[in-house]
């Protein structure tokens, strides 16, 4: 039962990641007059429906199954995990940001969004290396 729990939590972190990669790609390549024009606005429709209906409810898994592995393992606090924890609610905050920036981009007379989101790919892409390297290695 334990190695159904983690292929399932892979399975929700990969399709989480995934999610949120498209996202902060596209947030970071349009602005608020280019996301109104139909091509662009077609897809950021696309990717906002797939943010509600599959990275959401993935991260949320995510969370669930990690959680009870954390139970079902017996790891308790170990310094490791408490950092993979810190990575990943960084990670939640950021996806609530782009769903928003998502949202915020799809209205008519969109508003530009944070242009600090402009470094949100690189920030998914290293958290989630930075996450499978404790996860893996387990340095401390």
């Amino acid at each position: 039962m334990y190695i159904w729990l983690i292929g399932l939590h892979v399975t929700a972190v990969t399709l989480w990641i995934l999610g949120m990669s498209a996202a902060a790609i596209l947030i970071s390549a349009l602005d608020a007059t280019t996301a109104a024009e139909e091509g662009p606005a077609r897809f950021l429709r696309a990717v906002g429906r797939w943010e509600r209906r599959v990275t959401s409810p993935a991260m949320g898994l995510a969370w669930l199954l990690g959680i009870t592995l954390v139970v079902v393992g017996g790891w308790g606090f170990e310094p490791w995990l408490v950092a993979k924890v810190v990575i990943v609610t960084a990670l939640s905050a950021l996806h609530g940001t782009l769903a928003a920036g998502l949202r915020r981009l799809g209205e008519p007379g969109a508003r530009q969004v944070s242009p600090l989101l402009r470094f949100s790919p690189l920030a998914v892409i290293a958290g989630a290396i930075a996450i499978v390297t404790l996860v893996v290695v387990k340095p401390y």
